[in-house]
């Protein structure tokens, strides 16, 4: 059940007594679990919905670069480039109706999530164990393969899975051209619980991976306005470097207990298509989760404001939209 689906405070009819009742034994334990499951992202909206009178009032006081005091990442540019290079002085991808967003998404890899007031507390989060890739649950239903964001939300279901596994090296010689990264962006995508074209449309937003390839896309920099702390965004999901090498933010990245309480570094992450894809994935789907839906996600991702109707991510929501219809995104490996 998606997160943001839960509506109602009314039990459902999956929670009466007789379900328990007539259950066998072997069978018992599995529908405890989900009961408690459904209980908790009850609890979780019920939170949530407690906090929305004073959450927009902590979101614009912890709104993009000023978390953790950092004074001088406050320089982002709030308005998006509509080509390459923009305000960073990079090069510019190859030409796409959906560029880069390297000059306007600082707020999600320079703004900590569990600063935001829109975080779900940690006990009341059932996942907090890392799952197992075979626990992994893929997107089913006709959104699968959505052609728009809104049309996507429903197929969303964030999962918790460490970012590295001990497959990295092998997962990366499998991919040896366009169609096998496609391929791996969708099976990444289905890993994490989320809509493998809204991931491709996404990663083409933030870094080119498909107009300009992928292995120049898992080069390409960005916020090079943050340079002098260190902290630009690299590669195919323009990952802060502050969530790399156990730094300031890499507890709500690989380092959330979430996912496995990881230190992903620098190194592990440049080298490797496996790890910047799920590193992408992951740092989404924890945003999805504690920010209620996957339009919240992606705002807070991009902007470090969950309000998708905030310019940023309005902006960003849009090119994603138009990455969904762009063949160029949508075909490779399928």
């Amino acid at each position: 059940m998606p997160i943001d689906s839960v509506t109602s405070h009314a039990p459902s009819a999956q929670f009466q007594p007789h379900d328990a009742s007539h259950a066998t034994p072997g069978t018992k334990q599995d529908l405890l679990e989900n009961i408690l499951d459904k209980l908790d992202r009850l609890l979780e909206t019920m939170m949530r919905q407690l906090r929305s009178s004073s959450g927009e009032h902590a979101r614009n006081r912890h709104h993009g670069h000023h978390a953790h005091g950092q004074a001088s990442d406050q320089q982002v540019t709030q308005d998006t480039p509509t080509t390459g290079g923009g305000n960073t002085g990079n090069a510019s991808p190859a030409a796409s109706f959906a560029q880069p967003q390297h000059g306007a998404q600082a707020a999600d890899r320079s703004a900590s999530p569990s600063s935001m007031s829109g975080v779900a507390p940690a006990a009341f989060n059932r996942s907090a164990a890392p799952a197992t890739p075979s626990d992994a649950k893929a997107p089913s239903g006709a959104g699968v393969y959505a052609t728009s964001v809104d049309q996507a939300a429903p197929t969303v279901h964030p999962t918790f899975l460490p970012v590295l596994r001990g497959d990295e090296q092998q997962k990366d010689a499998q991919i040896k051209n366009e169609a096998d990264f496609g391929r791996a962006v969708d099976e990444t995508a289905k890993e994490y619980g989320l809509n493998p074209n809204v991931f491709r449309a996404q990663l083409q937003v933030e870094s080119g991976a498909f107009s300009q390839g992928y292995q120049k896309a898992m080069r390409f920099e960005g916020d090079l306005d943050r340079a002098s702390n260190n902290n630009t965004s690299i590669g195919l999901g323009q990952i802060s470097r502050k969530f790399l090498d156990g730094r300031d933010w890499s507890q709500d990245g690989p380092g959330n207990k979430r996912v496995g309480s990881q230190v992903v570094t620098t190194a592990q992450y440049e080298n490797s298509v496996t790890v910047q894809l799920r590193m992408a994935a992951s740092n989404l789907a924890q945003r999805i989760a504690d920010h209620g839906s996957l339009k919240q996600g992606l705002s807070y991702y991009v902007s470090g404001n969950d309000n998708p109707n905030n310019p940023i991510a309005a902006n960003y929501i849009q090119k994603i939209d138009a990455a969904l219809k762009d063949p160029a995104v949508l075909t490779p490996g399928r």
